[in-house]
This record gives C-alpha cells, sequence and structure tokens, in this order.
C-alpha cells in the first residue's frame, strides 16, 4: 500500500515549512499496539455504523508521520487547523479500510468518509 500524502489548505512551519504531510502504511507492531482506529456499534435494524477513536488516530498519525523516509516531528501535527485534521484523520482511517471490508462489513468508496455511517451486518440466521 503506498504512503498516503496529504495537501495541506495552510502551510505550517516546523524546522522547515510544510504544504504536505505524508504517512507511511501501518506495520504489524503498529497494529499489534494501538489497534484499529475505529470500532462497528450496532445501529438496529441489522445494521452497524463505524465510529472513530480519535485518540487512536491522533496516535497513529503521529507514529507514521514521515519526512524524506524517516520518522517526521509529530509536534507539528498540532499546528494543523480543522480543515487539515480532517484530512489527516481521514488519510489515517483509509488505511484500514480494505481490511474492514473483508472482516465482513458492507462498504463501499462512498462510505469511506469518517463520519459514521450505516452498512448492513452479517445475519446470524
Amino acid at each position: 500500500m503506498p504512503n498516503k500524502i496529504i495537501t495541506l489548505e495552510k502551510a505550517i512551519v516546523g524546522h522547515r515549512s510544510y504544504r504536505t504531510l505524508e504517512f507511511r502504511e501501518p506495520k504489524f507492531r503498529d497494529l499489534m499496539d494501538l489497534g484499529d482506529p475505529y470500532v462497528w456499534v450496532p445501529a438496529g435494524n441489522d445494521y452497524s455504523r463505524r465510529v472513530d477513536d480519535t485518540q487512536i488516530i491522533a496516535k497513529y498519525a503521529e507514529r507514521l508521520l514521515v519526512e524524506d523516509g524517516k520518522p517526521g516531528d509529530p509536534l507539528i501535527l498540532d499546528q494543523l487547523g480543522v480543515v487539515d485534521t480532517r484530512k489527516v484523520r481521514e488519510a489515517i482511517v483509509d488505511f484500514f479500510q480494505p481490511a474492514a471490508a473483508t472482516a465482513g462489513s458492507n462498504t463501499s468508496p462512498e462510505n469511506s468518509s469518517s463520519t459514521p455511517t450505516s452498512t448492513p451486518t452479517e445475519s446470524t440466521n
């Protein structure tokens, strides 16, 4: 899976000025240490909805941030505005979408936003 590159609406400044942020793909240890960045909760009528865990997403963003192939400075993330923060959140959650689709949830590209959505659950009948 390729790295995710976010184009920022507003540049941020660390040891240099940033117009983009890059996040590497999560690996085994990342997933084992942090777990999934969301949970599926029952929403009635055999549907469930995704609820993002923003604390876990923040930990992933800090851990997966890279600069020139090396770990980036997670402190620069504190400068992000709302629009750019949402872009980062979506990029992190997007790494996990294919895994969610194969785990029995019924997701599609139209439902890949970070806003909770309803999807059918598997019937036990």
